[in-house]
């Protein structure tokens, strides 16, 4: 087992066993009020895990995508009411850009802004996650001479909150010609900017929430009794678990796959794949939940509605699955038929 894998695994385990303990529902709750969990984020911080994709000579770990994947995963299973993920981008784009890293919590914007000849940047995005609650933003801003990724402080920016399905903090944002803290050539990226990273962060995240629900309908099958005996006896409930078993198991194959791509240099291609998958999933798999649990699962009391309402949202976010689906069909239709067989067996290897 190599080094990266031993770190990867104990930031995972870490992790998890942290979530478990301290992402309650009085944390879940106070989170969608507004409250930012300042304590939980500290303890996170302490890991080190913020800087997992951060190369060793810039204070990181130097992981890949693909190492960290469970760790993102860790984060959708518990429904962490934290930018973790987003962080985690930022800060590898960043270290890569050469940009100093900021202290604290990163949101990141999906969207390709404007950039003009002097460097001032416009445009706007109209949904980005748990920017009230974070100190920096970064962007990607296209000019005349390429793509430049830009970082902005927070205070600085006119922001409107938002409401979502999924009731966390997040804001739309308009800039005219604002001049960023700090800015470096992004070329590297691809023509989508860091669209493809933030859908496979959230492909990942939702193949973590698909897990816990596939546990939490396994658990309710079997100590839930009705008409004499546990209701997961019933070959109907079997049936509607066993599709969610394959749901959560093709998702979490999928954004292993996107992680995979990034790290190959073909992060559009992987993030569209793992979205439309993920998107899929993500309907089919809240229906069942909801029909195994009945009515309680919408209760403010149960922990069900927390997972499905993360995924409702996660699913339109960074692209959903009918958009995603969309681009995989042009890019199909302008490479020609003839390249199909080929372009399909060389991703499979």
């Amino acid at each position: 087992m190599s080094d990266d894998m031993n770190i990867s695994e104990m930031l995972t385990d870490q992790l998890q066993r942290l979530f478990a303990r301290e992402v309650t529902p009085g944390v879940l709750a106070g989170a969608e009020k507004g409250t930012f969990a300042e304590t939980l984020w500290q303890q996170v911080s302490e890991m080190g895990v913020l800087e997992a994709l951060v190369s060793e000579d810039d204070g990181g770990s130097g992981l890949a995508w693909t190492d960290i994947e469970a760790v993102l995963r860790a984060c959708g299973r518990f429904a962490a009411p934290l930018p973790l993920g987003e962080t985690m981008l930022a800060s590898w784009a960043l270290s890569r850009a050469g940009i100093e890293r900021p202290q604290g919590v990163l949101a990141v914007s999906g969207a390709i802004w404007e950039l003009s000849a002097d460097g001032l940047v416009s445009g706007e995005d109209g949904l980005i996650p748990w920017l009230p609650n974070c100190g920096h933003l970064l962007l990607v801003a296209r000019g005349g001479a390429g793509d430049v990724l830009c970082l902005f402080g927070q205070k600085s920016l006119e922001v409107a909150p938002v409401e979502t399905i999924e009731r966390t903090p997040a804001a739309s944002l308009v800039l005219n010609g604002a001049k960023p803290l700090a800015s470096a050539p992004c070329a590297d990226l691809g023509p989508l900017g860091l669209l493809p990273h933030l859908a496979t962060l959230r492909a990942v995240q939702m193949a973590g929430l698909l897990d816990s629900m596939l546990a939490l309908c396994v658990d309710y099958g079997n100590t839930r009794v009705q008409f004499g005996k546990p209701i997961g006896k019933f070959q109907a409930i079997q049936h509607a678990i066993a599709e969610l078993a394959e749901h959560a198991a093709a998702s979490q194959v999928a954004g292993l796959y996107a992680c995979r791509q990034i790290d190959a240099g073909n992060a559009e291609f992987g993030a569209a794949v793992a979205k439309t998958r993920l998107g899929n999933a993500a309907t089919r798999g809240s229906a069942i939940a909801h029909q195994v649990f009945g009515a309680i699962g919408v209760t403010d009391e149960h922990q069900l509605h927390y997972f499905t309402r993360r995924l409702w949202q996660w699913r339109a976010e960074a692209g959903s699955e009918h958009e995603w689906s969309a681009w995989l069909g042009r890019r199909t239709l302008d490479a020609g038929g003839a390249a199909l067989w080929p372009a399909l067996a060389a991703h499979a290897a």
